[in-house]
């Protein structure tokens, strides 16, 4: 009996301990185990997560290529600014240097050279954009971006149709520079800039135009301060384009003899061989004149200029062109450039748009954008006290500008504050005018050929020696050959 209460105790004492192993091998520990091997799991995908977003940028290096010494002055103002804020994008600024230097820049891209982002050509580049050039389209679409909203009407120098193939930078509109000095002596108050018309403005030279005793011309009424650098082609193109005038049709023939070209281009005979108010190209050259010197020097009474040159009156004060005293008087005041005649529209010029582009065989092309986008709005802002130029963008802080634009290089190279300009960098900041554009000439290569031949009968008629009508016949029929050749191509 014993025996057996023993074996039975036995028997308990087994079962127990098979019960308690199996209590510590079974299914809860497999459990924890595998809670455990998930728990790692989860834990390292959330560090690769977040490793691979606060993973740093790819380094990349960009090359700029402009033609422009200022470019590299406003570069190396404003260059840190973008560096803390892209520190992986870095960029070189590579300036080109003597003849032909679009040509360089072309020569570059095609080589294989790297270029990523370059000072985009004049109103000539359509014909060979989608060569030269990587169209942002997409890019502007991604960031949301109303590029003719931020870059006004200035955004369509950049375009080809609708494809975008650069961003405007800064811009030179037309304008009219009166001194007040001269219209005060002459009883005459300052025009209604809204309405006034090219008629307007003839009449009022003649009234400005300063003669001695023996009638030698003392001071000008007025002139175009391009006329001594493009032999007259500049202004006479400018204006007739305010009435809708381009050098070649839409369909690609040529617009030589026409009334609107004539009607200009006896404007400013008549001002400069008649009524003597204007200089003539060989007085320009043997008095050396200098349209935007000489108007600030009073030699002038009036110049047809460009807004910007405004920003520049400190640096001239320095060059003595401009002095002290005149200065202080506040009489060089910016007019908007007349209407063509009174059926014109109000609130028009024509202007010169200064731009840049991405390269078409950029290898870096997002990164490229970002620079190029901020190279055009806020680069332009950061350099604005080395750099004075006129931004196409709306958005720029005009506030900021109208103060920086203040500071200049005096003689000795340092960075100097000058005279609060506020009222008259407001003008030059209004974005109210229209800018116009040839509407024709760039779908046509060989509508250069035909400047040429105008150029070429303008020399000839400022020179006094054809009459203008003949002039225009001539140089129609020398374009209708060119035509005629380019279309059997």
């Amino acid at each position: 009996m014993k025996k057996a209460s023993k074996l039975l105790a036995l028997l308990i004492s087994c079962l127990l301990l098979v019960s308690l192993l199996g209590a510590c091998g079974g299914k809860t520990g497999k459990t924890e185990e595998n809670t455990g091997i998930n728990d790692q799991v989860t834990n390292n995908e959330v560090t690769e997560k977040a490793s691979e977003e606060t993973k740093a940028p790819e380094k990349v290096k960009l090359r700029y290529f402009t033609p422009s010494p200022t470019d590299k002055l406003e570069y190396d103002a404003s260059i840190a600014v973008w560096n803390s804020k892209y520190p992986h994008i870095e960029v070189e600024c590579v300036v080109v240097t003597g003849d032909d230097l679009f040509g360089k820049i072309r020569t570059a891209i095609a080589g294989g050279e790297q270029v990523d982002v370059v000072q985009m050509e004049g109103d000539g580049f359509r014909d060979k954009a989608s060569k030269l050039y990587y169209k942002l389209n997409e890019f502007i679409e991604e960031d949301g971006m109303d590029y003719l909203k931020e870059f006004g009407g200035y955004a369509k120098a950049t375009m080809v149709g609708d494809d975008i193939y650069g961003i405007a930078k800064y811009i030179s509109p037309a304008c009219v520079y009166v001194n007040l000095e001269y219209l005060n002596k002459a009883g005459i108050s300052l025009p209604d800039e809204n309405t006034w018309t090219f008629d307007d403005y003839f009449d009022m030279i003649k009234q400005l135009t300063i003669r001695d005793a023996q009638g030698n011309i003392e001071v000008y009424g007025g002139m175009h301060w391009q006329f001594g650098f493009t032999n007259g082609m500049g202004p006479i193109t400018d204006m007739a384009c305010l009435n809708g005038w381009d050098i070649v049709t839409e369909d690609g023939k040529p617009n030589i003899y026409n009334p609107v070209l004539k009607n200009v281009i006896e404007k400013y005979m008549n001002a400069m061989f008649v009524d003597k108010t204007m200089p003539t190209l060989a007085d320009i050259n043997a008095n050396k004149l200098v349209a935007l010197f000489d108007f600030c020097k009073g030699k002038i009474a009036t110049i047809i200029g460009a807004t910007n040159s405004a920003l520049f009156f400190d640096v001239w004060k320095t060059q003595g062109y401009l002095t002290e005293e005149k200065d202080a008087k506040d009489e060089l005041k910016i007019l908007k450039l007349p209407r063509f005649d009174e059926s014109s529209p109000q609130n028009q010029t024509t202007t010169a748009v200064y731009s840049y582009a991405l390269a078409a065989t950029t290898k870096h092309p997002r990164e490229a954008y970002e620079f190029l986008k901020w190279h055009c709005t806020e680069g332009l802002i950061e350099g604005a006290k080395v750099a004075h130029r006129v931004p196409a963008w709306t958005g720029a802080d005009k506030d900021r500008l109208i103060n920086d634009w203040r500071y200049y290089t005096d003689n000795d190279g340092n960075l100097v504050e000058g005279k609060d300009r506020r009222e008259l960098y407001l003008k030059v900041l209004d974005q109210s005018v229209t800018p116009l554009f040839f509407n024709h000439r760039d779908k046509y290569s060989y509508s250069s050929m035909f400047l040429d031949e105008l150029a070429k009968e303008l020399s000839i008629v400022f020179a006094g020696e054809k009459d203008v009508d003949k002039a225009l016949s001539d140089a129609q029929k020398a374009c209708e050959a060119i035509y005629l050749k380019e279309n059997r191509k």
